[in-house]
């Protein structure tokens, strides 16, 4: 489906659909928008992770991300190699591998950051400061991020 326009109805009333579109729409949008930078969304999740929480493993990666571990090895490869992660061991445990962002990884997270901000205040320019809070809340709602933050 193209996303050049709003969906047709009936569909455009279904709120289980709306969901799913948006989210394709947002997605897809997103990916285009970090290619300018050579990020995918999740590479700028990833990076994001690090950066939050220097030193994570990357057990603790996959753990916080929606990529599993044969595919986080991979991802923590590619940023190794273009030089914006990197593994050390562990403090605590020499068998596991801390990771860290380089500056040079928080120099392009901070370029993705950018393009990030300007492309949801793209997205979310049809809703004032009010409705986009509310959006924000009521999606944290439907995640049930407050209930596990209270466990």
């Amino acid at each position: 489906m193209r996303f050049d326009g709003p969906p047709p109805e009936p569909l455009a009333s279904a709120t289980g659909f709306l969901l799913s579109w948006n989210g394709r729409r947002t997605a897809e949008g997103f990916a285009r928008a970090l290619q300018e930078v050579g990020l995918s969304p999740p590479v700028f999740g990833v990076l994001t992770l690090i950066e939050s929480h220097p030193g994570l493993t990357q057990k603790e990666l996959v753990e916080g991300s929606l990529i599993d571990a044969s595919s986080m090895v991979a991802v923590l490869d590619e940023l190794e190699a273009e030089g914006l992660a990197e593994r050390r061991v562990h403090d605590s445990d020499r068998r596991k591998r801390a990771v860290y962002l380089t500056s040079q990884g928080k120099r392009k997270l901070a370029k993705a950051r950018a393009i990030a901000t300007s492309f949801a205040d793209e997205l979310l320019a049809p809703l004032d400061e009010k409705e986009q809070e509310t959006l924000r809340q009521l999606l944290r709602k439907l995640a049930r991020v407050d209930e596990a933050d209270a466990r």
